[in-house]
Parts: C-alpha cells; structure tokens; sequence
C-alpha cells in the first residue's frame, strides 16, 4: 500500500512524520559534537541540515550530552540588541533550567556591554552549573545578515573557543553553526578578523542506495520501485526536497486515476517526464517555494552581477568552472544550490534546475547593460563569424610551421642526447677499469693480511698456555679472596643492624608527618568552616542591605537563600550564625509590605500563575472568569466562557474554576473547571479549545516543559494527557481518590500527581 506520509516537503522529518535518512554528514557531525569541535553546516534551504541538527542532538542527549536547540528566527529582527542578546539566554534557560535567575543576572551586569555579559554568563552561570559536555547548536545563523549588532555574537563565539587555552573548562562547551550563508558573512565589520574557526560538515545529495527508503512509499514490488526511483533521481540528482516533492506528486497523481499502484508501475519515462512538466515548469515553478528561493537568490539576493555571467558558463559547460572558496559569487551560487562542487568543478545540481534555470530565464534577468550590449552585437554577428572562421584557419597554418620548428629543434635536441651519452659510456668504461686494477691491489693487500693473522694466531696459542699457568695464580688468588669475604659478612651483620636503627628512625619521622598532616586537615576543616560562616553572614548582610534600599522582593529572596542553606543539616554553621541567620530572615519577611493588590474578581480566587516572561498574571476565580493582569495591578483581558451551573447536590457552581496555567510560550492558558473540562485560551481571550473526557471535576492544569502535553487531575482519580489540538492521549489511573495537583518533570518525561484523600 502507497503511503505518502513518509515524503517530507516542509520543516523538519522529525516534525513531520516522515523517515530520516542518514548520510556521511551524520557521522561526521557527531563525531565532532562527541569531540568538543566547533563545526557549522552551512548549505542551501531544503536539503535537510534542520532534520540532521534535531537527529544529532536526539543523540547526543540519549548519550548524556547536554544540548541545546536555538532558532535565531525566534529571537526576532525588529528588536534592541538587549532584547536579542537576552532572549538568547532566555533560549538556554528554557533548557537547561539553570538555578541561576537569568533575568536578575542580566539586569545585576547591565554596566557591562551585551557581549562581554554574554561571555561571561557562559563562564560563569553554564559551565559553573550544567556538568558534563554542552552542545549549543545555533540555527537560522543567515538571520541575523539583517542585523547591524550580531557582529559581535559571533566575535564571542571566537572568543569562547580561543578561550580554551587558557581555560580548561570551555573545552566542555562547543557550538554547531546552522544556515544559509557562509563563514565570511557572518562578520560584516571588515577591519575585523575574519569568522575563521569550526570544521565544516557537507550536506550532499542523495545516492541511489540512500534514496532506496523513499521507494518504500510508492508501494510497489522492489524492482518496480527501484525502476520508478531511478526515473525520479534522473531529474532530481538525489536533492532531499526535489525528490520527495517527486515521489509525492507521482501517488497524487496515481489518486486522481484511481488506479493506486498498478498507475505508477505502469509509468514510463515519458510519463515520468509529463509530471516533472506539471509539477515543476511553466507556471508552477513561480508556485514552488524551493524554486522561488533559487530564484531569488539568483536575483533579488545576488550580490555579484557577476552570478548570473558564472552560472551561463557553468550550465553551457563548454570549459570547466572551477570552484574557489575566496569568490563572492562562486559562494553564493553554491549558497544558492542551483551548482554543486564536484572534484573542485562547479556543474549545474539537476535537471529540474537546468531547466528551469535555462538560456532564456538566463538572458531575461542578466543586468541590463549586458543584455543591451548582447542586442547591439547580434547584427553584427555574420561579421564577427567571418573573422573568426579566417581568425582560426591563421591559426592553423601558424600551428603547423610552429609544430615543424619544433620537430627539427627536438631532432637537434636528440643528437646532442645521443652524442653526451655516447661520452657518457667512454667515461664508464674508464671507471671500471680503474675500479679493476683498485679491486686486483685489494686482493694482494687481503693475501698479506691473511699471512698477518696466521703469526698472530700462532702467538695467541703460546698465550693460551700462559693463561694456564695464570689461572692457577688465579685460584690461589681466589682462595684468598674467600677468606676476606667472611671478614666482609661479619662487616654486613653490623650494617644490616645500622639499617634497622635508620628505619627505626625513618618510622618516627613518618608518625610525626602523619600528625603534621591531621594537623593541617584540622586547620583547613577550622578554614572552611570559618568561610562558610562568612559567605552565609554576607549573604544575610546582602538581605539586610537590599531591605535598607527599599528592595524589599529581593531582599526576600536572597533571605530565602540564605534560609534555604540552613534548612540543610551542616556542623560547620555554628550557633551565632544560625540565630543571626533567622533574624534576619524574620526581619526581612515581617518587613515586606504589599506592593500590588489585584482585584476584579466577584468571588473567590482558586487559582494563579506567572506567564514565563514574569510580566503577566493569571488568576482563576470562582466567578466562572480568568483574569490576566500586568505586574501593576492593571487588568489586561479577562477570559469568558463558562456557563454558571450547578453540581447535582446543588450545593457548588459546576463551572466554578480550580487551576491556571501558562504554556511554556507564554501564548497560551490552561484553566481547569468543576464543570468536568479544561479549556485553552489566548491572551486576546479567545478561546482555542475545550478538553473533554474526565467525569468530575478537575483540580489542577499542567503544561508539559515543550509546550505540546497537558495533564490534568481530577476528582474522577484520574490524571489525563491531551495534545494540544484537544485529543486524549492517555489515562493515567492508580489512585483511589480524587487528584488534587498535577506537574512535569523538567524534562517533560515524567509526571508527578497528588491526592489529599489516599495519602500518595
């Protein structure tokens, strides 16, 4: 059966069902996210660096590296660069949940530029509290080309790689660069140095072998459908996008014939051909967004007029092209993805692209002034033929007296050869003669040699008997010797004995380190706890001050602080400090007056929460409405939409509301009902959807960290999970009694329910 569900044409395969291919990019990336190395893939839209950056990072986490996913597009283009720069911390927040408060640290550094505070928050917030290796990896980088300030983001970036050397604990943090530009865009300032770090990943296109997935939709018998994928990689060369927009079109087409399968195995080349022509010609390619990106960037995007002159002679391929990395319009053709490098030669990357991209297309955007000039040429082109057929037969002749210059100058070149290698081998000979009459001499100096060493050997033999006669002197020596040896062992006991004394001695002097040692353990034991006793005192001072300078919110959380640390057993914090510690505490909490009282609401209020950005306020009432307010007190929007009625025992309003909840987003609220539903709201008030399914009340409203899952707990004993479209995924049951509370973990795989009436 066809199934054309796995054929992904728009955003990530990951986020669209489909199936995910890897390539040698895969491995190369990992490997050098495994290592700590900088790396970037910077290649044209649509061949599948989005799928590979989530793919990589899905690993890397199933590994226990830490990674982090940030879209530069999400930060915005109409903004300050505080507002970019912080929103790219508020980005790692989210995910990395740092105990740090991003937003107070950012405001406590404001004296320091935006990038000096981003380096910085690097150093001293992540690496001091993520443990372990951190992969940044930074999408959409060509959004920030717009932008007058992101210079320096990617200065910093080079500053924490460089920073290695002198810092070991920046080798744990790497990036991963992602986009549609190259290195040289990314810092426009040219007095600047040149973005030069990172190991380049290559995204290519597709083999035959690692397309044979995509014939699995097309729901046919093996060698059907590696017929028709081969057809499909004729036009397309393998391009992610291309290819599967292909095999889509051939099972949208196989519908309209209702004929299913037997339709596409029963295609031809020329049937094949007839839906390229409707799918991607004529019209239809002002429609295709893959299209109309090439085009633009041949076009709208180009920054080199020279672009379109370098393409007409790649697609005329009459001389090769060959690639260089330092040309601006090279670069931006390969950007582009109409050309691809192939052994340093730039060709065209498919048919569908030579097509569309034809001498036509070509002639029609080519800047004005060449088209002019082209118009003016053509009466005179009879003319220019003429000269240059008479241009190339001068040629000729002059080629062929050349070439017979040349024959006779090498037939002189050959005589001269053969003449010194003829004077070459009188040399040799005379050599070898002479190296006879050497090696005769040698013969005749070797025979007296040998007449030499036969005198010799016969004096050696007198000296043998001699050396018996010497070994004979020599036992009587030796007996000699043995006696003074037992003198020597009697000398030995005596110093095996003074050896004894010096480990003795050695053995004292070790017990007198060991005391040293416990010694000094006891003085840095006495150190650390005089340290710690000091950081707490500041901190409470710290509480003190800020109490004293009217910032009573965070004069509180900082004695919260301080309170939290004595709230942990510690025999270093001695008595006084704790005592001072409390007083404080105390000071600070009786001291904190009111600063907002907000108030609307007929009835009572069950329910409040912060927007994640801190600066909204939503609160459930038992006034059937959700209210959202700013930090002021003022109110923003109120939520309608229940309908007042009463439970069985008519005693409690069915659609009074229990729980609120932001996404973590902050676009969207979750509020929870006696009215047995939940219900999802924007923040103009509009409501989204309404999640039905538990059959009592619900108590409490939950979103997931990614923003997509949401519990709820009810009186039922249940806890449910809905997407966010309003469909149930899930029942979780176990408890015996109703569920008051409901949360996530932060990191979205598990949850954690609670119930005042079973006791778990």
């Amino acid at each position: 059966m066809a199934n054309p569900s796995i054929y992904t044409v728009g955003g990530t395969v990951q986020a669209g069902g489909g199936i995910y291919i890897p390539r040698q990019a895969d491995e190369e990336l990992l490997g050098l996210c495994r290592s700590a190395i900088f790396a970037y893939v910077l290649t044209p839209r649509q061949m599948g660096k989005s799928s590979l950056m989530v793919r990589t990072a899905q690993t890397l986490t199933d590994e226990g590296i830490r990674s982090v996913i940030v879209d530069l597009q999400e930060l915005g283009a109409n903004v300050t660069a505080e507002q970019w720069y912080f929103g790219f911390l508020v980005k790692l927040e989210d995910q990395l949940m740092f105990d740090t408060d991003v937003v107070s640290w950012w405001q406590e550094h404001e004296h320091l530029g935006v990038s000096q505070r981003l380096t910085q928050f690097f150093e001293r917030v992540l690496l001091a509290e993520v443990e372990g290796q951190v992969v940044i990896f930074v999408d959409e980088i060509d959004s920030t080309l717009s932008l007058d300030f992101t210079d320096d983001f990617f200065i910093a970036i080079r500053y924490l790689y460089v920073a290695r050397a002198t810092n070991p604990e920046f080798e744990r943090l790497s990036f991963v660069l992602m986009g549609v530009a190259t290195p040289g865009d990314l810092i426009s300032d040219a007095k600047r140095t040149p973005f030069n770090i990172g190991q380049r990943v290559d995204l290519t296109d597709f083999t035959f072998e690692e397309a044979l997935p995509f014939a699995e939709g097309l729901g046919l018998t093996s060698n059907e459908a590696n017929q028709i994928l081969h057809q499909v990689l004729k036009w397309t060369e393998g391009h992610p996008y291309l290819t599967q927009r292909l095999c889509g079109a051939l099972l949208a087409k196989s519908r309209e014939s209702f004929v299913e399968t037997r339709f596409i195995a029963s295609l031809e080349n020329k049937d094949v051909d007839r839906i390229v022509n409707s799918t991607f010609f004529g019209a239809m390619s002002e429609q295709d967004n893959n299209l109309q990106f090439v085009r633009d960037m041949l076009t709208k995007r180009s920054p080199d007029p020279e672009v379109l002159t370098i393409y007409r002679k790649i697609r005329r391929g009459k001389r090769e092209v060959v690639d260089e990395e330092q040309s601006l319009a090279k670069s931006h053709l390969k950007l582009s993805g109409v050309v691809r490098r192939e052994n340093n030669v730039l060709r065209v990357r498919n048919q569908i692209y030579r097509q569309v991209f034809d001498y036509k297309w070509i002639n029609k955007h080519l800047p004005f002034n060449l088209r002019d000039r082209w118009e003016q040429l053509k009466p005179a082109l009879p003319y220019v033929i003429v000269m240059v057929v008479f241009s190339v037969l001068m040629t000729g002749v002059a080629v062929y007296v050349n070439d017979q210059r040349l024959i006779a100058q090498d037939a002189g070149d050959r005589e001269k050869q053969q003449r010194q290698e003829t004077e070459t081998q009188r040399n040799n000979a005379t050599r070898e003669a002479e190296n006879a009459r050497r090696q005769q001499k040698t013969a005749e100096e070797q025979r007296g040699e040998a007449e030499k060493q036969k005198r010799i050997a016969n004096k050696e033999s007198e000296r043998a008997k001699k050396g018996e006669e010497q070994a004979k002197s020599a036992q009587q020596l030796a007996e000699e010797r043995g006696k003074k040896l037992a003198i020597a062992l009697d000398k030995t006991k005596t110093a095996e004995q003074l050896a004894k004394d010096r480990q003795a001695e050695a053995e004292n002097q070790r017990n007198i380190a060991q005391k040293q040692e416990q010694q000094a353990i006891a003085a840095k034991a006495d150190a650390d706890k005089r340290r710690i006793n000091a950081e707490i005192l500041a901190d409470s001072l710290k509480s003190q001050n800020l109490m004293a300078s009217n910032l009573e919110l965070d004069a509180l959380v900082a004695g919260l602080k301080v309170g939290k640390q004595l709230k942990t057993p510690n025999k270093n914090v001695q008595p006084d400090t704790r005592v001072l510690v409390v007083a404080t505490l105390q000071q600070v909490i009786y001291g904190v007056k009111e600063r907002n009282r907000l108030e609307g609401h007929s009835n009572s209020v069950w329910g409040v929460a912060f927007s994640p950005d801190g600066q909204t306020i939503a609160s459930a009432s038992g006034d059937d409405t959700v209210k959202l307010w700013n930090r002021n007190g003022q109110l923003l929007q109120t939520l309608q939409g229940y309908n007042r009625t009463f439970s069985p025992d008519g005693m409690s309003p069915s659609s009074s509301l229990n729980s609120v909840a932001f996404s973590p987003n902050g676009e969207t609220i979750a509020s929870a009902s006696w009215d047995h539903t939940v219900k999802l709201w924007n923040r103009k008030g509009q409501m989204l959807q309404t999640l039905q399914g538990h059959s009592s009340r619900v108590s409490s409203v939950a979103f997931s960290p990614d923003g997509e899952t949401i519990a709820s707990a009810s009186d039922d004993n249940t806890v449910k999970l809905w997407n966010r479209k309003g469909q149930m995924l899930q029942t979780l049951q176990g408890h015996s009694s109703s569920v008051n509370s409901v949360a996530f973990s932060p990191d979205g795989e598990t949850i954690a329910s609670a119930s005042s009436y079973d006791n778990t």
